[in-house]
């Protein structure tokens, strides 16, 4: 019997509306402070809104039940006041509301399937964001209070968890964004049980994203490193679709020119690939065009930068 698991998300209905749940899930609603009933009864369905299951909240039964599972595992000194997820752990977290959205995906598909195969077993999501679909069976983990998120923690790479209590952990496009990724590493060999297995994704030619840090990209040699200095045996290593070159091109040009002024947007789109690679980096036409974008776009896409420092 496969995993079982909660979708975080929900088509509303007359039968399931729940007024918290559709305001959480429609931010534009919240921010205006509109009436949620009332909304709901004159466009909600007709807009397909969506809202948050009542599962994902503190004391259902999905909550309840999944604490149970991983509390005994969970290394704090204070009990909690309600013995539900979620939890915080620690005096440091973030805000949602400082981050420019919160990163929402289905997950990695090897490690859904390790998850729904194995019911029996224990799993960590390490930074999950909002996840579509969340499993019994999968601790999920996060700095800030995603609705997703079973256990909240400080933001310094240990995590308030026993050793040796995972079959597998999953960490998706997180590293890049945490201080020390050496040490998340090292908390994932202490985490697994013996033979446990680590699903990661990591950034390569990524411009800077995920607000309000992001500290580290990575070459496959660079992330093979990593996990074999610290004892893992890699079975696998190679880009997925989800990561191709495709995605770096679209990303970097379509921002880039969405940077700029919409009338040199509208010169650059009409040249050809040739055309556009007979400018040579730092010539009059790549310094004019550069110069009409701001300092921050500069450094979302710089090639690399340069550090000068005094000794303290």
């Amino acid at each position: 019997m496969p995993s079982a698991f909660i979708d975080v998300l929900e088509a509303v209905t007359e039968s399931n509306f729940f007024s918290e749940g559709y305001l959480l899930a429609n931010e534009d609603l919240r921010r205006a402070a509109v009436d949620a009933r009332t909304h709901f009864d004159a466009h909600g369905q007709f807009e397909n809104r969506r809202q948050f299951s009542r599962q994902m909240f503190a004391h259902s039964e999905y909550r309840t039940k999944k604490f149970e599972l991983f509390f005994p595992f969970i290394k704090s000194s204070a009990e909690p006041l309600a013995r539900s997820f979620p939890i915080s752990v620690g005096t440091e977290h973030y805000s949602l509301d400082t981050y420019q959205s919160e990163s929402a995906n289905e997950g990695f598909g090897p490690f859904i399937e390790e998850i729904e195969n194995n019911p029996d077993r224990r799993f960590l999501d390490i930074g999950c964001g909002l996840r579509r679909r969340v499993y019994m069976n999968c601790l999920y983990l996060e700095v800030y209070p995603s609705v997703s998120a079973d256990l909240i923690v400080s933001p310094d790479c240990a995590y308030p968890l026993a050793d040796g209590v995972f079959d597998a952990i999953g960490c998706f496009a997180v590293l890049e964004h945490t201080k020390k990724p050496w040490r998340v590493v090292e908390e994932m060999r202490r985490m697994l049980r013996p033979g446990g297995k680590v699903f990661i994704d990591w950034p390569f030619l990524q411009p800077v994203h995920g607000y309000p840090s992001h500290y580290f990209n990575a070459t496959r040699e660079g992330l093979a490193t990593l996990f074999l200095d610290n004892g893992f045996a890699i079975s696998e290593l190679k880009t997925f679709p989800f990561q191709g070159p495709d995605h770096t091109i679209a990303w970097v040009v379509g921002k880039f020119l969405r940077s700029l002024p919409a009338d040199v947007q509208k010169k650059l789109m009409r040249m050809t690939i040739a055309e556009l690679l007979a400018h040579k980096p730092q010539d009059e036409w790549w310094t004019r065009t550069l110069n009409m974008l701001p300092d921050e776009i500069i450094s979302e896409f710089a090639c690399g930068n340069c550090l000068i420092a005094t000794k303290t």
